[in-house]
């Protein structure tokens, strides 16, 4: 085979708003596209396959899930909407420990959707990232250089890293000397 024959697009997309200044909401929406001209399992192709999304309600300062709700406005079976319900064991779960186990736990396999299940452990890194911006204005925001959940995450932010070394120090000054974003 000579040509290059695209048979999926899958895209997500995540927004995190604050709806008060002590929750946020961070949205996940998936869509998966199948142009491929053939059928699969029944489900023909050309078309949306999935165009789902889910919404967790966050609080501050533990980053726990107030609310959470999910759509799906295209779907491949009549019988995927049985999977939205579930989504409301994710109540009461904190979005800084234990996350992902404790979504497997409750939507994992045959107790969920793969793809709702996908958005949710997209949207805990979201919140994390927009924890930070949301809450800053409230006295409950944790101190920066105690709050090192991002430590380890990445190479960048890696234990004894430029960047931590910086920002253990104060070092604000080191940490804008890194940055990408910098004025010139």
């Amino acid at each position: 085979m000579t040509e290059r024959v695209l048979i999926h697009t899958r895209t997500i997309r995540m927004e995190a708003a604050r709806v008060s200044d002590r929750e946020m909401e961070v949205t996940g929406h998936l869509l998966d596209e199948r142009p491929e001209p053939e059928d699969w399992f029944g489900v023909p192709s050309g078309l949306v396959i999935h165009d789902m999304s889910v919404t967790l309600r966050v609080r501050a300062p533990d980053l726990v899930v107030t609310a959470a709700s999910a759509a799906m406005d295209a779907r491949p079976y009549t019988i995927c909407t049985d999977a939205l319900d579930p989504l409301q064991s994710l109540v009461g779960l904190s979005v800084a420990r234990g996350f992902t186990r404790a979504v497997n736990e409750r939507l994992g396999r045959a107790r969920g959707c793969a793809h709702l299940t996908a958005l949710v452990h997209a949207i805990a890194p979201v919140v994390r990232q927009g924890a930070g911006v949301t809450f800053r204005r409230t006295r409950e925001q944790p101190d920066p250089a105690q709050d090192l959940w991002f430590v380890n995450t990445c190479q960048a932010w890696r234990e004894n890293g430029p960047l931590h070394t910086r920002l253990v120090a104060n070092d604000v000054e080191g940490l804008r000397q890194l940055s990408a974003h910098r004025k010139s």
